[in-house]
């Protein structure tokens, strides 16, 4: 047996799965459908328990090709049912991949349920594991909350590494970053210098430069922030996506909100309202929004279910950024055009 106690006293009941272990963390769901190794091994979900609301999770297992990092980033799982795979490239089951990773999980829990008490209340801080509910309560409110950790320090590269042999070269900040992100970069023939977050500078001299996604509050990386609003002044490209757009909106003077209970799927609208004036399917992952005003930026695409800004774009800048997930592994791949359009903005200032 194992429960899921949160911050309000909520107690939930189910099956252990995973590590016999105890885990704290904001927890949040997502609605996708497909791509639970992929959300999993997404850096961003470090600090959180992720509760998926597709009731079947588990069932074509977990493959090396599948993978966004180097295992699983989140703090714990919570899922209606854990079922045994049946897919021929599958190397073992959810639950042995969590026991390996040492991740706890929960099952038979009502994810429904749980989905929305979050989307009523907002996203709490909650605990998981074996141990008593009293116990659980215990330790969560003696942890720290969310908001307040620097999670992109324990997910971001620690020495510069470079990638690809292309003329052009792309400074990416790793602040999390995704494989699929990277991948989508190299297979444009680029050049890419991944720099820590903590030394951004590294990478100025590049043609150009990038910040990834990644964990946590962005209002926690001003340094960060200050270095890439140094970085504006060059007049050079600057790009980024997710958490990247954030701390890019931050160093242009832009305000940054938290969401309720955020976005995370992999089938949210995002309408476009200066390039092709189509409406897009896309993946989402965030649990802050931007909010432009008096920063210079300008919006280019909205999520038309709430209004919340999902690109930036500048008038006299070569800056673009997407709130949304553009490289979408394992889908859709709607938008992946925005890769092409980032390289291009990087080529033409480079005059290449």
């Amino acid at each position: 047996m194992s429960y899921l106690v949160l911050e309000d006293g909520s107690v939930f009941v189910g099956r252990q799965i995973g590590a016999e272990k105890t885990a704290v963390g904001e927890v949040v769901f997502t609605t996708a459908v497909v791509g639970y190794p992929q959300v999993l091994t997404d850096p961003s979900y470090r600090g959180q328990i992720v509760a998926f609301t597709m009731p079947l999770i588990g069932n074509y297992g977990v493959s090396e090709d599948q993978l966004e990092s180097d295992g699983v980033k989140a703090e714990g799982v919570v899922v209606f049912e854990a079922t045994a795979p049946s897919h021929y490239k599958s190397v073992m089951s959810l639950d042995e991949w969590l026991k390996a990773e040492g991740v706890p999980g929960i099952a038979r829990v009502d994810t429904r349920a749980l989905a929305i008490k979050l989307r009523e209340y907002g996203v709490m801080m909650g605990a998981l594991g074996p141990e008593e509910p009293e116990e659980l309560l215990r330790r969560l409110r003696s942890s720290p909350r969310y908001d307040e950790v620097n999670y992109v320090d324990l997910v971001s590269v620690k020495e510069p590494r470079e990638l690809g042999d292309g003329k052009l070269c792309i400074g990416v900040v790793d602040c999390g970053i995704k494989r699929s992100i990277v991948s989508e970069f190299l297979k444009r023939g680029v050049r890419i210098k991944l720099v820590p977050c903590r030394a951004p500078e590294l990478a100025f001299d590049c043609d150009g430069l990038f910040l990834s996604n990644g964990p946590g509050n962005p209002k926690l990386l001003g340094s960060l922030a200050e270095k890439v609003r140094e970085y504006a002044e060059y007049k050079k490209p600057l790009t980024g996506i997710c958490l990247g757009h954030q701390v890019i909106a931050l160093a242009m003077g832009a305000g940054v909100y938290k969401l309720k209970f955020g976005h995370r799927a992999s089938n949210k609208p995002v309408r476009d309202l200066r390039f092709t004036g189509k409406t897009y399917i896309t993946v989402h992952n965030h649990g802050y929004a931007v909010d432009p005003k008096d920063s210079g930026l300008k919006v280019w695409a909205v999520q038309p279910d709430d209004g919340t800004v999902e690109g930036l774009y500048h008038e006299s800048l070569p800056i673009l950024t997407t709130q949304f997930h553009p490289e979408a592994s394992p889908g859709p791949q709607d938008t992946r055009w925005i890769f092409d359009m980032f390289v291009k903005l990087i080529q033409r200032h480079a005059g290449r």
